[in-house]
């Protein structure tokens, strides 16, 4: 019998998710603000909790991730998108990813959030993401920038593509931790929430369990890379080399079917360390090693 996993948002079919949300709130009566001039829309950076309000309201995932970069589109005074940056190998892609490109750590980075909102012009994304690469090649020591298009979300990636990146396939299917309200955390977490609460990793584990927590298995995500220093030839070369035919809309986009994926509560990987369910483990799980 195929597994069924637990998602937090209902997994979309056909279109991304930030696509059919876009249409819904047009649909609703909000129109877009069509006189905006994208020529003079402006990128800076922004706080973290500045960039929360978009994303919890139009990303996919409904969390914010371990960021600490975060830049914003204005037109004016008006945001009109976001992305989330966890640089010097912090993030969700895994602390020793940047080896897989010959690259130091802290030249490695991850784009782990990022949205528009509903009434953004046409190719406001595009210039968000492309001045992001910008402003990231200049005011940090990053290299590269990875991103994933979840497939649970229905993405591919088009946004990617239009910019441009490097194709990698697909992410591997590994374990994921689930809160009592759906939320999906890298498994990593775990062993962050273990040491901060001076636990034994299986002592943990079954703590959460106890709670509610579970393990299921990850959705498959497209990879993408973008080069920030096109000044290191060897790494420019040694990326192109990875390079992989774009997939296309129409195409599996959920991973193999086998694995059984049904609609429901979908929490994504990455996300806020989960630190508020625990205030009231028992003491047993909270005691500091000898």
């Amino acid at each position: 019998m195929a597994t069924q996993r637990s998602t937090f948002r209902e997994v979309q079919e056909g279109v991304a998710w930030q696509k059919a949300l876009r249409d819904r709130y047009l649909a609703e009566g909000t129109p877009p603000v069509e006189h905006l001039d994208l020529g003079r829309a402006v990128v800076r950076r922004v706080s973290r909790a500045f960039a929360e309000h978009i994303i919890l309201k139009y990303e996919w995932l409904g969390t914010m991730a371990p960021t600490s970069v975060h830049y914003g589109i204005f037109f004016g005074d008006a945001c009109a998108g976001v992305t989330c940056v966890g640089v010097n190998g912090v993030g969700t892609a895994g602390a020793l990813k940047h080896k897989e490109f010959g690259i130091e750590r802290s030249e490695f980075c991850t784009l782990a959030r990022g949205a528009c909102v509903h009434w953004a012009p046409t190719g406001t994304n595009s210039k968000l993401v492309a001045w992001t690469i910008r402003l990231l090649g200049k005011e940090t020591k990053s290299k590269t920038l990875i991103a994933y298009a979840d497939t649970d979300a229905g993405e591919i990636g088009t946004i990617y593509q239009a910019c441009n990146w490097v194709y990698l396939g697909r992410t591997m299917r590994r374990p994921e931790l689930v809160s009592p309200h759906g939320r999906a955390l890298n498994i990593k977490l775990l062993g962050d929430l273990a040491k901060q609460n001076h636990v034994p990793f299986a002592e943990m584990r079954k703590a959460l369990e106890a709670k509610g927590w579970k393990l299921q298995p990850s959705n498959t995500k497209h990879k993408y890379i973008a080069i920030l220093d096109k000044k290191d030839r060897a790494l420019v070369e040694r990326i192109e080399g990875m390079r992989l035919p774009y997939p296309k809309r129409g195409d599996e986009t959920r991973g193999e079917s086998k694995d059984g994926v049904a609609p429901g509560h979908q929490p994504g990987e990455g996300g806020s360390i989960p630190t508020s369910p625990l205030q009231d483990l028992p003491k047993t799980t909270r005691r500091k090693r000898r």
